[in-house]
């Protein structure tokens, strides 16, 4: 007998974490997120969201909060060196502007908000749509079998402990996963690059920055060395150090005395009034786990893929984890697709993960002045690495003789994802699906806000023999479908859909609920039942 009974158990309530409980609560999917940790994180951890990021949290109505939030960050544009906040500027310049890529997606830039801050907003959105959160409650056990998994958690506060039995597991765990060890799951890549330890702490910095705004500080004097952040809207900040072990200093070794003193060196302030409020050791890393997927469990974020922070990746990656993963387990559980589907999430974000972690040491080594130049050159723009990569999978209904461009191997020769340029995805199975502007209603929408919870077949004006045959199709099969014709419910608003998707006015594309193509009907077809019951049928594995 168990406690309690879910059909998805997720374990781990960081950014991702939460992500996921939010994605599976937008598809109506129940689940029971369990975090050990009593609330959102302190530390700044994460700062910038990219656009294709953005783009998943509008479509469970995510970003107006998530706008209103980093309204007061918008002015942190400075890249500096000092000896300290109120020493020598050793460097000062503005970070250029984000590029606008407002012609291909309806979110026109990065936002910078850091992750301390972003997290209660999904925790409220996840809430508002239903998610059972629980804080403060630790799994200590764990066992699997065909059918699903028994996991006990525990209390931290009480000690109480409860049987929880689950169908399918996420592990948001963290980079140390104890669940991934617990399946045996190795990892490969470069390891720990850099151990480092951050101190956020309370202070009054209106003086020292002199009405300076940062988005990165870097502090270098005779008594320390390393990053500073601050939130003036919270009166606090961030010092990030490095430590060597090899030399044998320990975590153990940063006092709050010492601490204290590492942060008055910084803003160069010897008598700053100063209240910690935690310090916490992690490690820049650069691993991928061997596999995503075990059985009935998947691995997502950091418990995945841990990259160098320089891109901004890690999180941005692990949302998107989230975002494929979570329709997938919906279509399952509801029983519209067969359980082989979900084999599909680690043949498409294994690969992601891979390239991620890739880029981002490329760009990690040419920061650091030590890229060779065959490493130089093999950096990709991030609009590719965040928005171009294609997924490779029995999900996609790929084109004979697609010219994608080939991947290079990753560490150990394991396989890359291609990477195109975003402008030229063209609506290309295996992409995400082009952002068009159109008018519904009166009401300006993009084609991106048209997927969400089901696949969606997309036709022109001329598309009435596809709409009959899907309609049937879908019927036949049991199958969810949204279909939407533009040019009729739907109006262009600024450029043809069907050039932008490549197919002729008459045709037709499948879009999957992630947003990424499925398929397009080849310029020839025929709009038959037997043709989308043929497409509908491969998406879902039935």
């Amino acid at each position: 007998m168990y406690d309690e009974t879910t059909p998805v158990l997720i374990v781990g309530g960081g950014v991702v974490g939460l992500s996921t409980s939010l994605f599976l609560s937008a598809h109506g999917v129940r689940s029971v997120l369990v975090e050990r940790h009593p609330g959102t994180a302190i530390h700044p951890r994460a700062w910038g969201w990219y656009p294709r990021t953005l783009e998943l949290y509008r479509s469970v109505g995510l970003t107006d909060a998530i706008y209103a939030e980093s309204a007061g960050f918008a002015g942190h544009v400075l890249n500096g060196k000092v000896e300290s906040l109120t020493g020598r500027e050793i460097h000062m310049s503005r970070i250029p502007d984000e590029e606008d890529v407002s012609d291909i997606s309806p979110i026109e830039r990065l936002v910078s908000l850091p992750q301390d801050r972003i997290e209660p907003l999904v925790l409220e959105r996840a809430n508002d749509l239903g998610a059972d959160i629980r804080f403060g409650v630790e799994l200590v056990d764990l066992a699997r079998d065909d059918e699903g998994v028994t996991a006990t958690v525990q209390d931290r506060k009480t000690g109480a402990r409860r049987t929880v039995r689950a169908e399918y597991l996420v592990a948001a765990d963290g980079t140390h996963s104890p669940i991934r060890e617990r399946l045996g799951i190795r990892r490969h890549g470069r390891g720990v690059v850099r151990h480092q330890m951050s101190i956020l702490f309370r202070a009054d910095l209106t003086g020292p920055l002199a009405g300076r705004r940062f988005a990165i500080c870097q502090v270098e004097n005779d008594q320390v060395e390393g990053i500073l952040g601050h939130d003036d809207s919270l009166g606090q900040g961030t010092l990030i150090v490095t430590y060597h072990p090899e030399e044998g200093e320990r975590p153990e070794d940063f006092t709050d005395e010492r601490c204290v003193e590492l942060v008055r060196a910084a803003v160069g302030v010897p008598d700053l009034e100063v209240g910690l409020r935690s310090v916490m050791p992690w490690e820049m890393g650069a691993l991928v786990a061997e596999r995503f997927t075990d059985g009935r469990i998947f691995l997502v974020g950091d418990a995945a893929h841990v990259v160098p922070p320089v891109g901004g990746y890690g999180a941005n990656t692990g949302i998107h984890d989230a975002h494929n993963l979570a329709w997938k387990l919906r279509a399952v559980l509801t029983g519209q697709a067969s359980p082989t589907l979900l084999a599909t999430y680690d043949a498409e974000r294994h690969p992601v993960g891979v390239t991620v972690m890739t880029q981002a040491g490329l760009r990690l080594a040419t920061r650091g002045g030590f890229a060779t130049g065959e490493q130089k050159a093999a950096v990709r723009d991030t609009l590719m690495v965040t928005f171009g990569y294609v997924y490779d999978s029995s999900a996609v209904a790929a084109e004979p003789g697609d010219a994608v461009p080939a991947a290079p191997p990753g560490p150990g020769g394991v396989r890359t994802a291609a990477l195109v340029d975003p402008r030229q995805l063209g609506g290309r199975p295996g992409t995400r699906a082009p952002h068009v502007w159109l008018r519904r209603d009166g009401e300006r929408i993009s084609t991106l806000d048209l997927f969400g919870r089901r696949p969606v077949l997309l036709l022109g004006s001329a598309g009435e023999p596809w709409r009959v045959a899907a309609t049937a199709a879908a019927k036949r099969l049991g199958v969810d479908l949204d279909i939407h014709r533009i040019g009729a419910d739907l109006v262009e608003d600024d450029r043809p859909w069907h050039d932008t998707y490549g197919v002729a006015p008459q045709g037709a594309v499948l879009v999957r609920p992630d947003g990424f193509v499925c398929w397009r009907s080849p310029a020839d077809a025929e709009a038959t039942e037997s043709t989308v019951e043929r497409v509908l049928g491969a998406l879902l594995h039935r």
